[in-house]
């Protein structure tokens, strides 16, 4: 594997993102960035953990981010937004996907027909729309409901460097 691919220039950014930095995991991956997150774990196993898989740390953690240098993004901020603003600001907007990915395991979603997710979906969303992804890993089903259009205004706050909750 060569350097563009390990840090993400070929395949996008990769991050692995620490406790310090829970909610902050999820949302990365709404935006379609590729996230681990290490939930518990002490700096040294996440710093030998980011080092042997390619991965840019994200983390709140000065000593974390300082053992890495250069391989870690160190979060100025407490608030979710203002976090968002920093690492996408720091990773570049076009490297985002939005939507392309599973916000809860990570794997890229894939486009389903309709008629496969009759009674995997509730009857409303299955009448009302068109549109489906589907996690393969968790099998978790995706569609551009109300929830989807409160995210994607949430989304476009944080690109614009607008506040948004």
């Amino acid at each position: 594997m060569n350097e563009c691919d390990r840090m993400g220039a070929k395949h996008g950014p990769r991050l692995l993102v620490d406790g310090t930095a829970g909610r902050l995991a999820r949302w990365l991956r709404i935006f379609g960035l590729d996230v681990e997150y290490v939930g518990a774990c002490e700096p040294s196993s996440i710093t030998r953990l980011a080092r042997q898989s390619g991965r840019k740390a994200v983390t709140r953690n000065r000593n974390l981010a300082g053992r890495l240098r250069g391989a870690a993004i160190l979060l100025q901020s407490e608030r979710l937004d203002e976090q968002l603003k920093q690492v996408i600001g720091e990773l570049g907007r076009e490297r985002c996907e939005v939507f392309s990915r599973c916000n809860i395991c990570n794997a890229k979603l894939a486009g389903v027909a309709k008629e496969r997710v009759r009674g995997r979906v509730p009857e409303y969303v299955y009448m009302n729309h068109d549109r489906f992804s589907a996690c393969p890993v968790c099998g978790r089903y995706y569609w551009q409901g109300t929830h989807w259009q409160h995210m994607l205004a949430e989304i476009e706050a944080v690109l614009e460097g607008k506040r948004h909750g």
